[in-house]
């Protein structure tokens, strides 16, 4: 983030929309915006229709804006974990992006029969074999093209440029290189805690390698999914003493999960804080939501701090 430029990250989740607003500078991060509404219903992804959701959307956007303005024309949001359907497989380097996809969607009416491919958008991830996996793979994200529409809507009603969009957790990720938590060598696990969804993240020196959604009937889940995920398997080579440091984020984690989750499984687990390397005006840091509940806006800053 050398170079000169501002940028709005929105996280949106069923019941609320965040913002960070950062302006960049040789030798400056500087947070300028930290907001929070609550909708006035939740929306539900699913059911609702695109006018419902984009009114939703608006409704709350435009009372961040009585609060202070948006600088930024571009707009880069992240998306719960449930909009995205994820899976790692593997990875042919002597096919062309178009073939790529193809083989993707192949793949995809396979896992998940349901869904319509040509109705998705495909992103993904290559990853050359190494101490985890011994196989080249490619881990590969699609989300429905309708919430893209949705999202490029919302930003041409109020004159703004979709920027990037992505999930919770891997834009929360992206916040880890701006705290003075990160540790960029090595093997490194973060998780992402929603309500009902836990997401584990592998990286190896700073590239994320692997991604699994779980879905949690209750948080006693997630310990246990946790020494399943840190578990050797046939297509994954991975003990608990490789891991170099371990993060948590998700919405109002709570420090005695933290604690529970350290005494329980062994790995020193960092609450971690997206802000701690930013400057901020008065009026922010005396906010509670920066001084209390920061970690809850990693993704919201994640997709804020990204560049390409």
């Amino acid at each position: 983030m050398a170079e000169l430029f501002i940028h709005a990250g929105l996280n949106v989740s069923s019941t609320k929309l965040q913002l960070v607003e950062v302006f960049s500078a040789p030798g400056e991060v500087r947070l300028e915006n930290l907001d929070e509404i609550v909708f006035t219903e939740p929306i539900d992804f699913d059911s609702d229709s695109d006018t419902k959701i984009l009114l939703q959307l608006q409704s709350a956007y435009n009372e961040l804006l009585t609060h202070k303005q948006v600088k930024s024309k571009k707009l880069s949001f992240s998306f719960p974990l449930e909009l995205f359907y994820i899976t790692q497989l593997p990875y042919d380097n002597t096919l062309l992006h178009r073939d790529m996809v193809e083989e993707f969607k192949w793949e995809f009416s396979v896992l998940y029969p349901f869904l319509k491919t040509d109705d998705l958008i495909f992103q993904y991830i290559d990853i050359e074999k190494n101490m985890v996996f011994t196989k080249n793979t490619c881990l590969v994200y699609a989300v429905k093209r309708r919430y893209l529409k949705i999202l490029n809507r919302f930003c041409e009603q109020n004159n703004r440029i979709l920027g990037y969009v992505d999930n919770v957790h891997l834009s929360s990720d992206r916040a880890l290189a701006l705290s003075n938590s990160f540790v960029h060598q090595g093997l490194r696990l973060s998780i992402f805690i929603c309500k009902k969804f836990l997401s584990v993240i592998l990286s190896l020196d700073g590239k994320t390698i692997s991604q699994k959604v779980h879905k949690l009937d209750s948080q006693n889940d997630i310990r246990q999914i946790i020494e399943h995920e840190i578990t050797p398997s046939q297509t994954k080579k991975i003990r608990k003493a490789l891991i170099q440091a371990a993060y948590i984020a998700g919405d109002n984690v709570p420090q005695t999960l933290v604690d529970f989750l350290i005494a329980k499984t062994g790995l020193t687990f960092i609450l971690f804080n997206p802000f701690d390397r930013l400057t901020a005006n008065n009026k922010i840091k005396e906010s509670i939501l920066y001084n209390q509940r920061f970690n809850s806006f990693s993704s919201a800053a994640g997709i804020a701090y990204r560049t390409a």
